[in-house]
């Protein structure tokens, strides 16, 4: 019994307390760590799931999506056909009852365009209601007699009325048959000309047939797993397509009806729902009013995650076995030599002084750590200025939003806690500005700005400050008391400094009054979104979003650009018009009524419609590129407005010198072309080039001055020729038709016989008598 007690008091120190305790720690750290990991990795790893079958629902959504934009440009290309060819596009405006052969021409087009596209391509069908010709690529040509609106209401091609990129759109499910052969299609309609949004004002139809089983294909490579199911739904419920599981997507429909009414009413926005189970999520479509629906069953991921678990169960107990083993040899080796020293000092029984040794060496290791900790302390020091900026970061980030946490990290830098109100001042140099300076310059400007706001500090303000990048640097300016005139302060002096310093205006933005640090990043957010305004707020360089705000609140989706004035005003040529619009234009811009991106499409569909009506009257493509680049170079809305104007100035400048000059005139040029060209093939393209002007163009000018077409013109002055050489030469009638210019002696002779009523040989025989 004494030798047990003997033996007790021998371990009986403090190190090897510390050890067991060690042990038992490592024991409960491990377990807890095992437990929290396995719930968390539970968690992520059904959350990275959910991630994943989301990020495929999206992928499933683009492919869908192609389908119908590349149904959309079939349709545009259809449409523009008649910009190439002036005949088709009589054809296509304007009634020519019976036009069998451009009938065909069409149908050759929308075949070689179906055959270009037959993956997923069924037909291409065109309805011409000036013609009443329906042409398709499945049925071929087919007149009607109907009445162009009873036939409208006899076709299925109207199922469902949709928006596609701001243009009306008709999608239908239905089924083409035609003799004994039946193809599933869905059909996606649009009314020409593209851009017209009233229906009477229609002149016809253009139809996209898409092959049903393309989109079912897309439906079942999405799937991967036997209990899952994928189906696509229309705003009123109806199931469109769907794959895998549809007898359980079906039970799922009758069981948890509401479900998929709030799916149906959200549009497809809130994308994720648990129920028993399933897991549904939902996407919606670009075209249409449909959502996809994935049906997704946990049941393989519970058994999945259980076996993880399992896995991770046992290897913790794995890692506490090896960490108790490791500590227990770690203890041996490390207290070995203590052992020793304790062991001889009991030996000696002087026990109380070996515990008083053990203190000591507890004492010097507690030193020890102080020095350490003091050096860390020293390093935190130093960097005080990274903390600051990160801190700073993770506030308008909304990374840091504990309120003990920000006061903790604030006493440490140095700042009060007791502001009542604070601001965030976002301090931006201009984008066009910055790019051009240098990188040393740049860092030069952003680290005397963050230094400036540093070092400014009195009873009524203190700021914090942080680099964000792009030239841009965001502060927190804390006040006590109303500190309007204070801030205010700050503000003029800073915009003094950096003029003084740099010669920049910089420009300032301030968010509203907000009491809690842990709130500022939406304040910042707030900051963020008006920052898209500055090139729209010309010259303004303090932005308070307590004034504007508001405005972003009740903004409209869209506003009144004027643009059929516009183009209007761009072909009669009138300037004051198209600076009014203009004008009214970069006002209203300023108000912030509308988003920056409406706002930017609007600068853009300007651009195309000059672009457009230069390449209507002059060859303006080659300068399309570099007016879009221009645009881009343009210091705010206000520069775009001068540099526009005078771009259009210029453009009627340029029209003018060509259309009064007598000695020049469009008409004059084209005809000396003509006569001086007679024996080659002419065509509206060879002239065109000649005189520097659009085929369209010179072919509208040519005739309003002469009254008849290039082609009656040329055909008359070669017939003029022909008569000529027929009375003064003897040369044969093949080499003189050569001559002229005639590819077929028919057509020369048929031609000629219109014209002088008699045949060239009768013509030549009469002159001779």
């Amino acid at each position: 019994m004494n030798r047990v007690r003997n033996y007790l008091n021998r371990i009986d120190t403090i190190f090897n307390r510390m050890i067991a305790s060690f042990v038992i720690l490592v024991v409960l750290v491990v377990l807890i760590i095992g437990g929290i990991l396995t719930i968390q990795f539970s968690y992520n790893y059904n959350r990275k799931i959910e991630e994943l079958e989301q990020y495929r629902l999206e992928y499933l959504e683009h492919k869908i999506n192609n389908l119908f934009e590349e149904s959309n440009r079939i349709i545009q290309e259809i449409t523009s056909l008649g910009n190439k060819d002036k005949e088709l596009q009589s054809f296509l405006y304007h009634p020519m009852k019976n036009d069998f052969f451009k009938a065909v021409n069409l149908l050759e087009y929308l075949q070689i365009l179906g055959s270009q596209n037959d993956s997923f391509v069924s037909s291409l069908e065109l309805y011409v209601q000036n013609n009443d010709v329906w042409i398709s690529t499945f049925t071929g040509i087919n007149y009607t007699e109907e009445d162009a609106k009873k036939f409208k209401e006899s076709l299925d091609i109207f199922e469902s009325e949709v928006q596609f990129q701001g243009s009306k759109r008709w999608i239908s499910d239905r089924i083409m048959k035609y003799s004994t052969r039946e193809i599933p299609v869905y059909s996606v309609t649009s009314g020409y000309p593209l851009y017209t949004e009233e229906e009477s004002r229609y002149k016809g139809y253009v139809i996209v047939n898409i092959r049903k089983e393309v989109l079912q294909e897309l439906l079942r490579d999405y799937l991967t797993r036997g209990l899952d199911a994928v189906a696509i739904i229309n705003s009123r419920g109806d199931i469109v397509d769907a794959e895998g599981n549809v007898e359980g997507f079906h039970n799922f429909m009758d069981r948890d009806k509401k479900y998929m009414d709030e799916i149906l009413a959200n549009k497809g926005k809130k994308r994720f729902y648990t129920v028993k189970d399933h897991i549904i999520m939902s996407q919606s479509v670009a075209m249409g009013d449909w959502t996809i629906v994935n049906l997704i069953s946990t049941k393989e991921y519970f058994d999945e995650t259980r076996a993880i678990q399992t896995r991770i169960v046992i290897i913790s107990l794995l890692v506490v076995l090896l960490g108790i083993v490791l500590s227990y040899c770690f203890a041996r080796k490390l207290y070995q030599p203590f052992n020793t020293v304790m062991t001889r000092l009991m030996k000696a029984k002087l026990d109380k002084k070996a515990r008083e040794s053990e203190y000591y060496y507890i004492d010097r290791a507690m030193e020890e750590l102080c020095d350490k900790a003091d050096e860390k302390e020293k390093v935190l020091n130093d960097n005080k200025n990274i903390i600051k900026s990160d801190f700073v970061v993770r506030i308008l980030t909304a990374k840091l939003s504990d309120r003990k946490s920000t006061e903790d990290k604030l006493k440490f830098l140095g700042y009060y806690c007791d502001y009542p109100q604070n601001h965030v001042l976002m301090i931006k140099i201009h984008p066009k500005i910055y790019e051009n300076l240098d990188e040393m310059l740049k860092s030069l400007i952003i680290y005397n700005m963050i230094n400036y706001f540093d070092n400014y500090k009195n009873d009524y303000l203190q700021c914090l400050s942080a680099d964000l990048f792009d030239g841009k640097v965001c502060v927190i300016v804390s006040e006590k008391g109303s500190g309007k005139e204070e801030l205010k302060a700050l503000r003029n002096k800073f915009t003094d400094y950096m003029k003084m310093n740099f010669s920049i205006d910089p420009i300032i933005l301030q968010s509203s009054t907000f009491k809690e640090l842990g709130i500022a990043h939406e304040a910042y957010l707030s900051l963020l979104k008006l920052s898209e305004y500055v090139y729209f707020l010309p010259r303004t360089y303090f932005i308070d979003a307590e004034v504007l705000g508001d405005r972003l609140e009740r903004q409209r989706d869209t506003m009144d650009c004027h643009y059929e004035t516009f183009s209007e005003a761009l072909v009669t040529r009138d300037i004051e018009i198209i600076r009014k619009i203009l004008k009214d234009f970069i006002d209203e811009a300023s108000m912030l009524t509308v988003s920056t991106n409406y706002l930017n499409g609007a600068i853009l569909k300007y651009l195309f419609i000059y672009n457009y009506f230069m390449r209507d009257i002059m060859k303006g493509k080659d300068n399309e590129t570099q007016h879009f680049t221009d645009v881009n170079d343009q210091y705010d809305v206000e520069d775009f407005y001068y540099w526009f104007l005078s771009l259009i100035e210029n453009t009627f400048d340029e029209l003018d010198k060509v259309e009064n000059n007598p000695s020049k005139t469009v008409a004059g040029l084209i005809e000396k072309v003509i006569m001086e060209n007679l024996g080659e093939e002419l065509s509206l393209e060879f002239i065109a080039e000649k005189v520097f002007l659009s085929p369209k163009y010179i072919s509208r000018l040519f005739k309003d001055e002469k009254g008849i077409n290039i082609t009656q013109f040329i055909t008359d002055c070669k017939l003029k020729k022909a008569a000529k050489l027929l009375i003064e030469t003897n040369m044969p009638l093949d080499e003189l038709i050569k001559k002229i210019g005639f590819g077929s002696s028919n057509y020369f002779i048929k031609k000629f016989k219109e014209k002088y009523s008699v045949t060239p040989v009768q013509y030549r025989r009469n002159s001779i008598m």
